[in-house]
């Protein structure tokens, strides 16, 4: 049997783990909500040996629409509605500033969790989320990459992936699904003795 292939799942938060807000950014705890099938998603891959890093654009800093604190607690919430599922979150990183090298679609925050967690390998890790910046951060680390595109939002994200010519290496319609795509591809890099 070959080695486990991935170990590092970087996740975006918004339209990914919890529910996206339109129009609306989210600076209070109970404005958190996870999205459908999220809690049993994460822990898959939990339950898998993987590692869960979110990585979090959050320009609301920047405009003065909440703070480090704020955001910190909304992150204390987010930890409360997964525990029920067994997931802890290995690590949080945020950028506020609309262009920086830390802010997706730019790869900086995945290079600081690298810098942190000396055992990530960009190629052993996949990055899972609902927009094209997600992809494009993956991508410029040398992950595989998951976008979920679903309703109104997905057929937006598609068309703009199709534009700018963004490929994902998959495209689910759920949290859940890239849960199960993340556990196929490692699956299939397993049964190849991948390394």
């Amino acid at each position: 049997m070959g080695a486990r292939r991935i170990d590092t799942v970087f996740l975006d938060r918004d339209g990914t783990i919890n529910t996206r807000l339109v129009g609306e950014w989210i600076v209070r705890p109970e404005q958190f909500e996870l999205t459908a099938g999220a809690g049993e998603a994460l822990a898959k891959l939990q339950r898998a040996g993987m590692r869960l890093i979110v990585v979090t654009n959050q320009r609301g800093i920047e405009l003065g629409l909440l703070t480090e604190t704020d955001l910190a607690r909304v992150h204390e919430r987010m930890a409360e509605l997964l525990a029920p599922f067994g997931v802890r979150i290995d690590a949080i990183y945020f950028s506020a500033p609309a262009k920086c090298p830390r802010t997706k679609p730019e790869a900086g925050m995945l290079f600081d969790a690298q810098r942190d967690f000396p055992g990530i390998e960009f190629a052993r890790s996949v990055m899972i989320g609902d927009a094209i910046r997600d992809i494009q951060a993956g991508e410029k680390a040398g992950c595989r990459t998951v976008l979920i595109a679903s309703g109104d939002h997905g057929a937006e994200v598609l068309q703009e992936a199709e534009e700018k010519g963004v490929r994902a290496d998959l495209v689910v319609r759920s949290i859940g699904d890239a849960a199960e795509g993340v556990l196929q591809m490692e699956a299939r890099d397993s049964a190849n003795g991948r390394r």
